[in-house]
């Protein structure tokens, strides 16, 4: 049986969490989606709190979570108030929660300057964060840098994936995976990709469209006829679900896979 991670994606919506020289809504949401593709290379499940730039409170984040019942819990969030680099959070329990943040720590060390590993109390002397609090599984609050300092910020701008990386090796070791499993297959080598714009482009959101409207996908489409970063994810889910590796590609393979889909259900 797979292991399962929920992935919590801070702030959005109306919240757009710290901003400066980045707005952390923005790349608490690329990191995400970044840790996702890594996770999934592993053989590792994942549930998103949200995939796309949409309001949402902590208790539904955390029983979110809980339904999905995973093995461990990560929330993605980036620092300010005057600092530099990067800190995670664990229960005041320790256990697995620790576990998890020092692996995830001696991973980001390699790529960034780290803060280290951390714990937050309130007034109660519980732990603060909800998302540690009040979730079922070990989970730890990740702060991947301070948005309000330049120097974090241009790396985050540039590096969220290997960011992203480092935490996904962190998350495989605390799950005791120590190597990927088969390579999956690829559905299609050549067809629409990331900024193609064309009819083809424009056909294949059409029916990207429909799949979402019958529950086949859960990703918005990009507003314009590019093959953009919604386009993309929407793919990269159906391949993911068909059991192919998530080389972004919709080519005739894909398209009559997603006919027979849309057939099934309509």
């Amino acid at each position: 049986m797979s292991k399962k991670v929920f992935i919590g994606v801070g702030h959005g919506g109306s919240d757009p969490g710290a901003k400066d020289y980045i707005i952390e809504k923005e790349y608490t949401l690329k990191t995400a989606f970044a840790l996702a593709e890594f996770l999934s290379e592993y053989g590792v499940d994942y549930k998103l709190s949200r995939t796309q730039d949409i309001d949402t409170d902590m208790n539904s984040k955390t029983a979110m979570c809980n339904k999905y019942d995973p093995d461990l819990v990560v929330d993605i969030h980036f620092n300010a108030g005057g600092g530099q680099g990067f800190e995670v959070y664990h229960s005041i329990v320790g256990g697995t929660s620790k576990t998890l943040a020092n692996n995830i720590n001696e991973e980001v060390k390699k790529i960034v300057s780290s803060r280290g590993i951390k714990t937050k109390l309130d007034s109660n002397n519980r732990d603060y964060f909800a998302i540690i609090r009040e979730t079922k599984a070990p989970a730890v609050l990740l702060e991947g840098g301070f948005v309000d300092n330049k120097k974090d910020a241009d790396f985050i701008k540039k590096n969220y994936k290997k960011l992203a990386e480092a935490y996904a090796k962190g998350i495989v070791k605390t799950l005791g995976i120590k190597e990927k499993p088969y390579k999956l297959p690829v559905m299609d080598n050549s067809g629409s990709k990331k900024g193609d714009a064309n009819s083809a482009v424009l056909n294949l959101k059409e029916l990207l469209l429909l799949a979402k409207k019958i529950g086949l996908h859960k990703y918005g489409m990009d507003k314009n006829r590019c093959f953009g970063d919604g386009t993309l994810r929407a793919v990269n889910s159906l391949l993911r679900q068909w059991g192919y590796s998530q080389n972004g590609i919709a080519g005739d393979n894909f398209s009559k896979r997603l006919h027979t889909e849309i057939e099934k259900k309509m």
